[in-house]
């Protein structure tokens, strides 16, 4: 049997840019992924959970899996 954990990452300010206006970060992801990997997790993808008024991912949840 599967078992599945979500891991929600909110977005943080990073800087301004052109266009859009502010810029926004989901930093420390990578590391997050990394560390569930070798943990025995595998990562599958993510789900956006929130969105800003401009269609950018405000919240995402990572998918991991592993076996049980």
């Amino acid at each position: 049997m599967k078992k599945v954990e979500f891991v929600r990452v909110k977005s943080e300010l990073c800087g301004y840019g052109f266009g859009k206006g502010s810029k926004y970060g989901f930093d420390g992801v990578e590391d997050i992924i990394r560390e569930r990997i070798s943990q025995g997790w595998t990562y599958c993808g993510y789900v956006p959970i929130e969105t800003r008024g401009t269609g950018d991912i405000e919240t995402m949840s990572l998918v991991f899996q592993r076996e049980e």
